[in-house]
């Protein structure tokens, strides 16, 4: 299993049983998340529904439903942090200038050019449709670290669709 990691923070905010896909020239990683009962988290789901093949609504003592919680924030510890637009831009602007540093000082020189091109056409979508996006930090809670997003891309999907700075994360195995 694969953890990755905050390259600022060290906050775990993501493993590998979420599968992602690359957007943004590379830049960013996508993943879908959806809506579970908590104690299923980190569970495959094999399709089949409950113990009688049916999708009815988890219940939990006394027939009243559980609280569904989404997969990729109750799993990576996300925090939800609201911000306004002035404060968003100060910090996309300061994070992209810290991770275009780090990549220069861990011998990544050559993925800053496809890294800023692409970050900086992922935040000028973000920002077209701000008030749509949801902001989240890692456990830290620290403004030094990554900003992950999410986003409703499909109203119909079990849950909106995550965004992760790819270059803003380090890989640990498990």
């Amino acid at each position: 299993m694969k953890i990755f990691q905050d390259v600022f923070t060290n906050d775990e905010v993501l493993s590998d049983i979420f599968p992602f896909e690359l957007a943004f020239n590379d830049v960013i990683m996508k993943v879908k998340s959806s809506y579970k009962n908590p104690e299923n988290i980190g569970n495959i789901d094999i399709g089949c529904g409950n113990a009688f093949g049916g999708n009815e609504e988890e219940e939990g003592g006394d027939g009243v439903p559980v609280e569904k919680v989404n997969d990729v924030v109750y799993n990576g510890n996300l925090v939800e942090n609201p911000m306004s637009k002035p404060e968003f831009m100060s910090f996309v602007k300061n994070f992209l200038k810290n991770l275009k540093a780090y990549l220069e000082a861990n011998g990544k020189a050559d993925r800053v050019d496809a890294f800023m091109k692409g970050a900086q056409e992922f935040i000028k979508s973000v920002v077209s449709k701000f008030d749509e996006y949801t902001f989240y930090l890692g456990t830290s809670e620290s403004m030094e670290g990554a900003l992950v997003f999410s986003f409703w891309e499909d109203e119909s999907a079990a849950g909106p669709v995550f965004f992760f700075f790819k270059d803003g994360l380090k890989e640990i195995k498990c």
